[in-house]
């Protein structure tokens, strides 16, 4: 089950808008600019508690294997936002079952502070993480950077599950170049509100898992090209659940960890114009 969920989670989770920020200075991004990202998660989780009649549970799902690659153009760039169109695919694997695999695309609006205002179509949940850190001011305001600097803020998207964006603190660790782009090592580690649908591997429901997950993720970042050339990303968290019946509660654990890279034709600062930087959206 676990399977089918984390794709049914991934194309189909959109974020929610949020209020526009105070406008900073203009992005540094171009209408027709195009990149491409790949990702490796996994995911795992298990149960421990009491079923509606009562029966004890303890069962470990097999970890679901995710991997992903997402072509992204911009489509438009105000001083207030940027417009993109994705286009993605995603192959779902679990011990024991056949490969689940899936195309689509979708549409985003993200604002000058790297939050995710608006998106649609299907490429929602972990295709959003590179997304917030295209905007100007996503990483410290859009200050300059050096090692030692410390701040906190809230992630630009929540994914699956969350019930708030991820609230972060970041660090800079380290610098150095890469070819000619320099680039920042950025160690971030938070906290983030969870609310999840709870189901046995036999389809019983158990109501929903509610507490909080850690997050810990370390990125490396191009500050003069606005965007993620890495990211390690870890979520754990023990949640709580309580079911249709009074006798079903027990807890839950889940283990998530990604990697993001971005493709290695744009990290080496090769720029790309988009075929068609402004598509018809799906009917």
């Amino acid at each position: 089950m676990l399977l089918f969920a984390a794709v049914a989670a991934l194309f189909l989770t959109t974020a929610d808008a949020a209020e526009p920020t105070t406008t900073p200075p203009a992005q540094v991004r171009y209408v027709g600019e195009t990149m491409s990202y790949s990702l490796h998660a996994t995911m795992s989780q298990s149960i421990a508690g009491d079923d509606a009649f009562g029966r004890r549970i303890s069962q470990t799902s097999a970890p679901t294997s995710l991997k992903l690659h997402e072509r992204i153009s911009i489509t438009k760039t105000t001083p207030e936002d940027l417009g993109m169109h994705r286009l993605g695919s995603i192959t779902a694997t679990v011990d024991g079952a056949k490969p689940v695999n899936k195309d689509g695309q979708g549409w985003t609006t993200v604002n000058n502070a790297g939050i995710v205002l608006h998106d649609s179509g299907k490429l929602g949940g972990l295709f959003l993480l590179p997304l917030p850190f295209l905007a100007d001011a996503a990483m410290h305001d859009g200050q300059d950077l050096t090692v030692g600097d410390t701040w906190s803020g809230q992630l630009g998207t929540k994914l699956y599950g969350m019930t708030a964006r991820p609230h972060l603190k970041f660090s800079v660790t380290a610098e150095r170049l890469v070819g000619d782009t320099r680039v920042y090592s950025i160690d971030a580690t938070g906290t983030v509100p969870m609310k999840e649908p709870v189901m046995t591997t036999s389809g019983e429901p158990l109501g929903y898992a509610t507490g909080m997950a850690s997050v810990t993720a370390h990125l490396e970042y191009d500050r003069a090209n606005r965007r993620i050339v890495s990211m390690r990303a870890q979520l754990t968290d023990v949640l709580h659940y309580k079911g249709p019946t009074k006798r079903a509660s027990g807890h839950v654990k889940d283990h998530q960890q990604c990697e993001v890279s971005l493709d290695q034709e744009a990290a080496a600062g090769t720029q790309t114009q988009a075929d068609d930087p402004a598509p018809s959206r799906l009917p």
